[in-house]
This record gives structure tokens, C-alpha cells and sequence, in this order.
């Protein structure tokens, strides 16, 4: 499946931006304490979000003060970027070797994205090639994700690689040469109430819907 206005649509994308701003910053905060370092300033830094979609993501590190990039297979979603963003996108496949030159980034991001890659494993190669400092994803987590997903009439078909924490794990450490890992299943529970977004990031082992991973290079 192509991943342009269609499946967007379906999905309900843009009525999840404050959502998805939420999820980004709980990781980052998350990943800071793992990595004993402040990911939430950006200063005199550059950062790149992987599977950047409609650039939501690009709009929290850009507005953490970070020079942001994005990139994506969508042409449609890196349209919608451009429209909303003033970081800079650019479509390609993060399985192939990106156009930027190695360690240029000091943080790279990919929420939600290796789920639907084919050889997700040569997406984290060449994210790690182009990060100098911090890799931080999220992805769902194969224990739980098909049934939760499906009672929630959520699920989508094009999550064709989902692991276990343990595998991501393995995953990482067979193919990234890293200072620093930490994997971790959780749960974001997210409450409307009176039109304000409750939301908080709670660290369920094993049975957590998510799986969040961060790097240290």
C-alpha cells in the first residue's frame, strides 16, 4: 500500500497532531533520562525525524530549538510538512542510504515507522550512519499490538514488522556498534476530557502497546 492521501485519510491523520506532540516529547524525556543528557534543548543543534509524515514531530524539535530535517517515502506527507513546518523535507526510503553525510545529526528521531518497513533493520544502519549523537525510535509491540489494536478497530495491515522489546534488542545490538541502548515496552494513555488532552506515559514490561528505543553512538 502506498503510503499518500488515502491512507492518511483513513487514518484520520490530522486530528492527531497534538497527540502525536504529546507521545514525542513523553519519548524524548524518556530518552534523556536514559541517556543522561538534555534532549529537550536543541540549541546550536541539528536533528532529523525519519518517516516525518505531515512533519508533527519536526514541529516539537524545531520548536526545541533544533535545526530540523525530515524525510519520507510519502510525497504526500512530506507535501503536507512543507505547509506546516519550517523545517526543511525531503521523500526517500530510510532502508536506503540517506542524502546526508554521516554524523551529521546530533538527534535523530523515528516514531512509529519501522513497523511498516520491509528491512527495518537497514533503516536503524542508516539512520545510526548519519546520527553523531542520539537515535530514538517507537514502534509497536508485537506481544500486544494485534489484539489491543483490533478490539480498538485500529489496527493497520501495514505493520509488517513488529517485534518483541527482547528483539528489538537484538536487533540493534547485532547491527549498530553502540555506547548505549535501552529498550523498553510502555503505554500512553490519552484522556479528552472538557477539550483538554490528558496524557501520561506509563513503563509496562512486556504488556506496554509501545516499544521505545534509544541509541547512544
Amino acid at each position: 500500500m502506498a503510503f499518500e492521501q488515502d491512507y492518511f485519510n483513513d487514518r484520520k491523520y490530522s486530528l492527531k497532531e497534538e497527540l502525536v506532540k504529546r507521545h514525542v516529547l513523553g519519548v524524548l524525556r524518556w530518552a534523556s533520562k536514559a541517556m543522561n543528557e538534555d534532549l529537550l534543548n536543541g540549541q546550536g543543534k541539528r536533528a532529523l525525524d525519519v518517516g516525518c509524515a505531515y512533519g508533527y514531530t519536526s514541529r516539537v524539535l524545531a520548536d526545541l530549538g533544533y535545526e530540523t530535517f525530515g524525510v519520507d517515502i510519502s510525497t504526500y506527507g512530506t507535501k503536507q510538512a512543507k505547509n506546516l513546518s519550517g523545517s526543511q523535507f525531503l521523500v526517500c526510503d530510510a532502508q536506503t542510504n540517506m542524502p546526508f553525510k554521516a554524523e551529521t545529526f546530533d538527534l535523530v528521531t523515528c516514531f512509529d515507522v519501522l513497523e511498516h518497513l520491509p528491512f527495518p533493520e537497514k533503516a536503524l544502519v542508516s539512520m545510526f550512519n548519519v546520527c553523531k549523537g542520539t537515535l530514538v525510535c517507537t514502534t509497536p509491540n508485537k506481544k500486544v499490538e494485534k489484539p489491543i489494536r483490533k478490539f480498538m478497530r485500529d489496527y493497520d495491515e501495514t505493520h509488517i514488522s513488529v517485534k518483541l522489546p527482547r528483539q528489538w534488542q537484538k536487533c540493534v545490538n547485532s547491527n549498530l556498534d553502540c555506547k548505549a541502548l535501552k529498550v523498553e515496552a510502555f503505554y500512553d494513555l490519552a484522556v479528552k476530557f472538557r477539550g483538554k488532552l490528558f496524557f501520561k506515559s506509563f513503563n509496562i514490561p512486556t504488556y506496554g502497546l509501545t516499544v521505545r528505543i534509544v541509541v547512544g553512538k
